[in-house]
């Protein structure tokens, strides 16, 4: 009797420690998993419209020329062209992919006030600054295109 309750002592203890040694795996699986999800989680990034001048957002503002989305005021027709002054410049931390989505105010000459999603790698092509002049285009919908007034 002795032989057998040792060895059902032996088996708990291996049965615990097995199943220790799977809790202990199985965290770090889910610690690593979970650190990884995090990790590449990113805001949605606005698709790029059809027969737009750039092919991604890091090219976005290359030459003096950017894509940009209006989310407040008026929505320009394709090809309308009016010139305008940048008043703000906010929301530019980038995301986990460098790209920053900056919120731009642009008062236009004509009276009115816009205000735009620049999607942008504002380590290779700048913000768009306040009191800096743009011409901007009617695109397609709500999108423009702004052409700084130094390029």
């Amino acid at each position: 009797m002795q032989a057998s309750r040792s060895l059902s002592l032996v088996s708990v203890r291996r049965v615990a420690a097995t199943l220790a040694l799977a809790g202990v795996v199985g965290g770090a699986l889910f610690w690593v998993s979970h650190a990884r999800a995090t990790q590449l989680a990113v805001p949605d990034e606005p698709r790029i419209p059809a027969g737009a001048p750039i092919r991604s957002w890091a090219d976005n503002g290359q030459g003096g020329l950017s894509l940009l989305q209006i989310i407040g005021g008026i929505e320009l027709p394709r090809g309308a062209t009016l010139r305008g002054t940048v008043t703000s410049d906010t929301n530019c931390a980038p995301d986990a992919r460098g790209l920053s989505h900056c919120h731009n105010g642009i008062d236009l000459d004509n009276g009115m006030r816009i205000l735009v999603l620049h999607t942008h790698a504002m380590m290779q092509h700048p913000c768009l600054e306040p009191g800096q002049r743009v011409t901007v285009t009617g695109f397609s919908g709500n999108w423009i295109m702004a052409r700084t007034a130094a390029a």
